[in-house]
């Protein structure tokens, strides 16, 4: 008697273990099936149409691969003035209170699939390190084109006013290129001195 309860306790344990061993099996099968489509989808061989378009299905990297590619800052210079052409007017590294800080530089990037992007924030730090301004994201400097190079030279040009009651001290322009593409960011510094007329 107490050897077929024994076998009875053992049979119940075995359903138990195929029932979670079947689980487990399925688990792992939709785990894979997700993995591959989403691998699909990444590398493009998968998309959705709407509204007569064609819509990549992920915008954000959820299989992570490694891109290739470079992303640097190649030229960064602080001016009175940037003209239309990109010119630098008046280089130099001191301003008064109150004036305008141009500055212009010029970015060297890869390629992704015939496309670039790039994103540029800055932020100007006073001579404490305490960030003074800061572009908020909204307001990010967006590039984006198609280009049958490997790598492209994008030219920047930007500004910021400094104010009327700045102290005068050292500091830094902090400026931040992204390549969402690439998934790459870099930062460069530039200092510049505050003084008063």
């Amino acid at each position: 008697m107490r050897y077929k309860r024994r076998v009875r306790v053992f049979n119940n344990m075995n359903k138990q273990g195929k029932g979670v061993t079947e689980l487990l099996v399925m688990l792992i099968m939709i785990v894979l099936t997700s993995g591959i489509v989403l691998l699909l989808v990444q590398s493009g061989i998968i998309t959705v149409k709407a509204d007569s378009e064609q819509v990549s299905v992920l915008n954000t990297e959820f299989i992570p691969m490694g891109r290739e590619g470079s992303l640097a800052v190649k030229e960064f210079q602080l001016c009175d003035y940037v003209d239309p052409g990109y010119n630098c007017v008046n280089e130099g590294d001191t301003f008064i209170p109150g004036s305008e800080v141009h500055f212009r530089f010029v970015v060297e990037s890869s390629t992704y699939n015939g496309d670039i992007m790039l994103v540029e924030n800055y932020q100007v730090k006073d001579s404490q390190g305490k960030i003074i301004f800061n572009v908020d994201e909204k307001n990010n400097l967006h590039f984006d084109v198609s280009s049958s190079e490997l790598k492209e030279k994008v030219s920047f040009k930007d500004y910021f006013v400094l104010a009327e009651d700045a102290p005068e001290g050292e500091y830094s322009l902090d400026l931040i290129v992204e390549n969402p593409l690439l998934v790459k960011r870099t930062i460069t510094f530039k200092l510049f001195k505050v003084v008063k007329e």
